[in-house]
């Protein structure tokens, strides 16, 4: 995600039909055959699976500061004491610009995005 890039997830009719008419506009676009749509409402349908699959994973102090693309701010990687954090990471939108800005505004220039 940029300026001049975007990721849209959402139903699949509706996505065909977003990508027809920006290629019939000339944008370039294209489907990323994926079996899931991060970051919307069919997330939902899998909290439970998450919660269960993340059920005893215990976090640890992070060595390398983590500024989080959900928050759009440093994270304190203690209190990720439950999969509550990455189920909400799935699922809402990504603050990936405000990340950046808020990272080029503290002086850094040398960016690494884990997904």
């Amino acid at each position: 995600n940029g300026p001049a890039q975007i990721v849209v997830s959402g139903e699949a009719e509706a996505l065909e039909e977003l990508v027809a008419q920006c290629v019939a506009n000339g944008i370039r676009a294209r489907t990323i055959p994926v079996d899931y749509a991060s970051h919307s409402f069919y997330v939902e349908q899998i909290e439970q699976q998450i919660g269960e699959a993340l059920e005893g994973v215990a976090p640890q102090a992070a060595e390398v500061p983590l500024f989080s693309t959900l928050t759009g701010a440093w994270l304190d990687t203690n209190t990720l004491m439950d999969g509550g954090y990455w189920y909400r990471n799935l699922r809402q939108t990504v603050l990936f610009e405000q990340a950046t800005r808020g990272l080029l505004a503290e002086g850094h220039g040398l960016f690494l995005e884990m997904s």
